[in-house]
């Protein structure tokens, strides 16, 4: 039937929110397309950025290298062990006070050296094998009765060696305090004895005089008459443990300072010590070797050097940033093949001794498990 002039075709509306549902699966599925192509399509600028944080392993191989033994490690020259020398307050006197100092600075004392006269009463130096622990008085035996007699033997007077305090030891002991214009003390019955507190011994049986109390001087608690070094200088240095593994106690090395070169020899290396930042101490152990007597040495507190030279050979060697430390020792480390095939796997340690080093390479001690060609990692 033909349309009249006033009807109006009506076309079915689609409900408002079937049209919401629509636009919003549209958005969502652009969002998830837009996403997951994100996810497989990087930037030059993120290239970039996750290559640079990508850990990039270095690695270096073991070679055969003509290397000079070179060692050298900081030291100081240290003054060797001091003793006090120390008096008593004799009997009859109410404070000891230097009557006399006959040593000085630089002196050397020795058994039978006078040190001072300390309220009158001297203060002599002896060496016995069993130190002197009480007054002898006529008849008295014991060792230390013998010990008397075999010193007083050895420098010259004549006792018996009975073990006896008996006439001959009373007059060698008078002969004594006579020799260094002293009278000797007497017992209740006037005989020559020996008061064990006017005697001083020093290890060693002998010592530099370091330091004196001045003449006059009331001696304080401590009773110390003068300081006298027993052992000679030494140079002191800390090594690290690569250094001190490549060092043996009894081995020659050079002392060298500011106008100063001589020979020493290596005396002890002691245990590892961590440090104290605070006092200025590295980490490491401390190397002490002997010093010649020389005059020119430089003194106590000066920097002296301690190092080793050996002829050059041909060992095995790799560059020093790959040697490693710990507790344990020295190592270096090896890429395994788990390591290879996959991150996160541990590399092999190979525990190493380093013999020298010289221009960023390290002497190695031969071992079985390394040779050349062998991958090292690189720190």
């Amino acid at each position: 039937m033909p349309l009249q002039q006033d009807e109006v075709v009506k076309v079915p509306r689609v409900p408002r929110l079937r049209r919401i549902i629509g636009f919003l699966v549209i958005v969502t599925a652009g969002m998830a397309g837009s996403f997951f192509a994100g996810s497989y399509v990087k930037s030059p600028q993120s290239v970039a950025l996750d290559a640079v944080n990508t850990p990039i392993q270095v690695t270096a191989t073991v070679e055969r290298r003509a290397l000079a033994s070179t060692l050298i490690v900081p030291g100081s020259m240290t003054p060797g062990t001091s003793v006090g020398v120390t008096a008593s307050v004799p009997p009859g006197t109410e404070r000891a006070v230097i009557t006399r100092m006959l040593v000085a600075v630089g002196d050397t004392l020795k058994p039978g050296t006078i040190v001072a006269t300390v309220s009158g009463r001297p203060l002599i130096v002896i060496s016995t094998s069993v130190p002197l622990y009480r007054d002898l008085k006529d008849g008295d035996t014991g060792q230390d009765v013998s010990a008397l007699q075999n010193w007083l033997q050895s420098i010259g007077y004549r006792p018996s060696t009975t073990g006896v305090f008996d006439k001959s030891t009373q007059e060698s002991v008078a002969a004594l305090y006579r020799d260094v214009d002293q009278p000797a003390p007497k017992s209740d019955d006037k005989k020559a004895m020996v008061r064990w507190r006017e005697f001083v011994q020093i290890p060693g049986d002998e010592g530099s005089v370091t330091s004196v109390a001045a003449s006059g001087a009331v001696l304080t608690d401590d009773l110390l008459v003068a300081t006298a070094q027993t052992a000679p200088d030494v140079v002191v240095g800390r090594a690290s443990i690569t250094q001190a593994e490549a060092l043996t106690v009894g081995q020659a090395v050079a002392l060298e300072a500011s106008g100063y070169n001589a020979q020493g020899v290596i005396q002890s290396i002691g245990v590892f010590d961590q440090g104290n930042p605070e006092k200025g101490t590295l980490p490491g152990m401390d190397i002490i070797a002997s010093v010649p007597d020389d005059p020119n040495k430089p003194k106590p507190g000066q920097p002296v050097s301690v190092s080793v030279k050996e002829p050059v050979q041909e060992t095995l060697a790799v560059p020093l940033t790959a040697i490693k430390q710990d507790d344990i020792g020295t190592y270096v480390t090896v890429p395994s093949s788990e390591k290879d095939a996959g991150e996160g796997t541990s590399a092999e340690r190979i525990d190493v001794t380093v013999t020298g080093q010289r221009d960023g390479w390290a002497a190695l001690a031969e071992t079985s498990k390394l040779e050349p060609g062998t991958t090292v990692d690189v720190s």
